[in-house]
């Protein structure tokens, strides 16, 4: 059966759920090693009381493409945050990175990069990071996917679980967090780097008639976008940096304010008059 032509988990505790074909007993081995994320190198704390095993699932097959859903697969290598100092500071040597940063007023930070003078504990400059992944709609479905793997293996599979991608909600409740910690970074002269696939980005982009600005050192918020990718079924999936896009608040202000994705009246008119024929 190929995976990715189905709705159905794509990544399981880390490993593509094809490996779970390969390697009968892996997720017994799975469970002997007490649920360790291979991205976070700590257990999964992820439970539901739907499910004796954490909520081990980290990507969706959605059209072909593996989808993120649970932003500690973004962890992987510490390869953003590599990618981020070597982009902006030419190397990731003297920086250091904290968790769960929090602000008054505005939030918390997901991980802020801080670089510090060699030898010393002088700040020099920071970058903050957000991981943006995606969420799903009929999560029930995605419970039954994992039970299904854990209690009767790869073979006890259903060919697509009805689960829906809740994209829109994903954007809606993270683009008020994007204006307003790009108003402080763009008051403090630094940087916030929205970390994401494209998957979220190009909705993003369509629905409120982005444009794609290209990497620009003189903006301050930036999206760097990643691809899963790997060579076969038997490898697993890395994430590599596709592209880098640049705005400031102004920009995307004016993006929300388009009218482009508004449907015109008639068309709920159109909805009232067959609600009354039913």
């Amino acid at each position: 059966m190929n995976m990715e032509k189905h709705k159905i988990a794509a990544e399981v505790f880390g490993y593509p759920i094809e490996h779970y074909r390969i390697i009968p007993v892996l997720m017994k081995n799975i469970e002997k090693r007490g649920f360790i994320s291979p991205f976070t190198k700590k257990k999964n704390r992820k439970l539901t009381r739907l499910l004796k095993i954490p909520m081990g699932i980290d990507s969706v097959y959605w059209h072909g493409v593996p989808v993120i859903i649970d932003p500690d697969r973004f962890l992987q290598d510490e390869i953003i945050f590599k990618d981020v100092a070597q982009k902006f500071w030419g190397s990731h040597e003297n920086v250091i990175k904290l968790p769960e940063v929090k602000l008054k007023g505005i939030g918390s930070f997901d991980f802020v990069l801080v670089k510090h003078k060699r030898l010393s504990y002088e700040i020099e400059d920071f970058i903050i990071l957000e991981i943006q992944s995606d969420s799903t709609t009929g999560t029930g479905a995605l419970v039954k996917n994992l039970n299904d793997l854990y209690t009767k293996g790869f073979s006890g599979l259903e060919k697509s679980y009805p689960f829906g991608m809740n994209t829109y909600n994903t954007i809606k409740l993270s683009f008020v967090q994007m204006l307003i910690k790009g108003m402080v970074t763009e008051k403090w002269n630094k940087n916030v780097c929205w970390i994401m696939q494209d998957f979220i980005f190009k909705n993003m982009v369509n629905r409120f008639d982005l444009a794609n600005h290209n990497f620009n050192k003189e903006k301050h918020i930036h999206y760097f976008i990643y691809d899963m990718l790997r060579k076969d079924e038997k490898d697993i999936f890395r994430l590599s940096l596709s592209k880098i896009r640049s705005y400031n608040v102004l920009e995307l202000k004016r993006a929300f304010d388009s009218d482009r994705s508004l449907p015109e009246v008639g068309h709920f008119i159109e909805i009232l008059k067959k609600s009354k024929k039913k």
